[in-house]
């Protein structure tokens, strides 16, 4: 089952290297997420430690979500000004 972690976070950061829209690189990091949620859980039964593996999971998960709500919120402002969403279109959220 780690294998699998690995591979599901291995494919995250290959999703995120080679997509160039911000709906692609969030994908790819939500996929990064689920891979080392999964290799904490594992790895806390595993080790006997249960409970810790799962709470730090917990935090992983939540912590992806917050970071996936901030994402998701910038593409939908981005969209709202330039009518396309792409990652060179962030700078324009400075100004």
């Amino acid at each position: 089952m780690m294998i699998v972690a690995g591979l599901i976070g291995g494919l995250g950061l290959v999703c995120m290297i080679s997509r160039k829209t911000l709906l692609g690189l969030l994908i790819g990091v939500q996929l990064l997420i689920i891979g080392s949620t999964m290799a904490f859980v594992l790895a806390g039964l595993h080790s006997g430690l249960r409970i810790q593996g799962h709470i730090f999971g917990l935090f992983i998960t939540l912590g992806g979500i917050a970071q996936l709500v901030v994402g998701y919120s910038l593409s939908i402002r981005l969209f709202f000004l330039k009518q396309r969403i792409s990652l060179d279109d962030l700078q324009a959220l400075k100004q």
